[in-house]
């Protein structure tokens, strides 16, 4: 498959599995786990270290979001499984876009500091979390956290930010 078709067929496969984990939470629970996980394990091994890694990252940045009062997750957990399960596969995604992806990688954390508050957002609205603080405060501490958790990112893994 051609790589710009490779990674239009996996930003659109990406943005299904997010709506539909967002929408259905704990209802689709076992899917979603088994979907990104299936999805880990497709990845070479060392490019599965480094998926795991923003993985674990991007969970630990929720769960101080939460912890800290900015953001809740509607429910009983800290950071709930769909939630854990969505990291996954976006670090799954996200690692394979950065490895066959030609864009440069100050690009791909821009786009990343940009979309992911805007996702945040638009999962507030569909009910999946709540914003605790005014949307402002919320979506500019999400962009600052993304930019630091990208940049990191793409350094560990090789790629110039």
């Amino acid at each position: 498959m051609k790589r710009n078709l490779q990674v239009f067929v996996m930003a659109i496969a990406f943005d299904l599995y997010w709506t539909l984990v967002v929408l259905f939470r704990e209802h689709g629970l076992f899917l979603w786990l088994v979907l990104a996980i299936l999805a880990c394990l497709m990845l070479s091994p060392a490019h599965r270290f480094y998926a795991l890694l923003l993985a674990a990252g991007g969970s630990g940045l929720d769960a101080l979001w939460a912890l800290t009062g900015l953001i809740d997750f509607n429910g009983d957990a800290l950071l709930p499984l769909w939630m854990m399960a969505l990291w996954l596969m976006f670090a799954v995604v996200w690692t394979r876009l950065t490895c066959i992806t030609t864009l440069p990688g100050w690009l791909l954390t821009s786009m990343a500091t940009i979309g992911a508050p805007v996702a945040y957002l638009i999962g507030e609205r569909l009910d999946a979390i709540t914003f605790l603080e005014p949307t402002f405060i919320v979506i500019s501490w999400m962009a600052t956290g993304w930019l630091v958790l990208m940049l990191f990112f793409h350094i560990l893994i090789g790629r110039r930010a």
